[in-house]
């Protein structure tokens, strides 16, 4: 049987060929989940002899990469702001843009003096934005909410995963729908990743995407502002006057978004660059009454 150092090297140079951007580090995602190991440990087994069935296990995964199915599906899992998540085919994969501004919410709400704190993360996922803050912090109260029973189902599994779950409730809803049956909770912030995709573009995305990531977590109409639009015109009414929404969109959307903020006598505060400089997501605040 080879060794997990033979093998690391197959896979590598296998990936290479198919152009793959990482091959290295994708080698070793997919060694880690076949030996059931944190991907840090895997150099630590380099001597080890793969068992035949986990090579058949990771020749399978291997296929399924080179057709070009996410690696984020074929691991099971990916990490947000050093947390680990569990993924599924059918839910939006998180992106290393949206951890800058998540980070900056986290701060934020660990500057606020109040025993609690109370959040949405609207349109949720898998749960990665709102339970990122659950888990940094402590008095921070979550309700998640998405249209996809998948997502609902997924986000609530994380949230216990990552000792959240007592401060966590996960709806199926779309959008704020849900919240017109229950007695409406304030929120001191309402955040999110929505679809915000022009439909024009869905056919220029990468393969990658387009057949494999659900269109309705990424798409919203003729300029990506549908969801936009609905999450400030809805959500308005169950922030607390001085909350905030922390919003994620292409940059090329700011202007247009200011301009929604103001049509809902919303105040816009700021944008927030992501890892490359570009105004990836806006602080809108809910005017106080004065």
């Amino acid at each position: 049987m080879p060794s997990v150092k033979e093998v690391w090297q197959k896979l590598v140079k296998d990936l290479k060929g198919h152009s793959c951007s990482s091959p290295t580090r994708e080698a070793r995602l997919l060694l880690a989940s076949i030996l059931e190991v944190e991907p840090s440990r895997v150099y630590l087994l380099w001597d080890e002899e793969l068992p035949e069935e986990k090579l058949t296990r990771l020749q399978t995964l291997q296929k399924e990469r080179r057709r070009g199915v996410p690696i984020q599906y074929l691991t099971g899992e990916w990490d947000f702001l050093s947390l680990p998540f569990r993924l599924k085919r059918g839910v939006f994969i998180p992106r290393l843009d949206t951890e800058s501004w998540v980070e900056e919410a986290i701060l934020y709400f660990r500057s606020l003096e109040k025993e609690k704190i109370t959040i949405c993360d609207m349109a949720c996922g898998s749960g990665v934005i709102g339970i990122s803050c659950a888990f940094w912090v402590e008095n921070l109260y979550l309700y998640g909410v998405d249209i996809s029973p998948q997502a609902v189902e997924l986000a609530r599994e994380n949230a216990r995963l990552l000792g959240v779950e007592q401060r966590s409730i996960f709806l199926l809803s779309d959008l704020f729908t849900t919240f017109s049956t229950l007695p409406p909770p304030q929120f001191d912030a309402i955040l999110s990743n929505p679809p915000y995709i022009r439909e024009e573009d869905w056919d220029f995305l990468p393969p990658e995407v387009k057949l494999y990531e659900p269109k309705e977590a990424l798409v919203a109409g003729e300029e990506g502002l549908d969801i936009i639009e609905r999450i400030l015109q809805e959500g308005e009414p169950f922030l607390k006057e001085g909350g905030l929404f922390f919003l994620e969109h292409d940059p090329h959307q700011k202007e247009a978004i200011e301009k929604l903020a103001d049509t809902f006598s919303l105040e816009y505060l700021r944008s927030i660059p992501d890892l490359t400089g570009k105004e990836r997501a806006s602080i809108i605040q809910k005017r106080r009454k004065k």
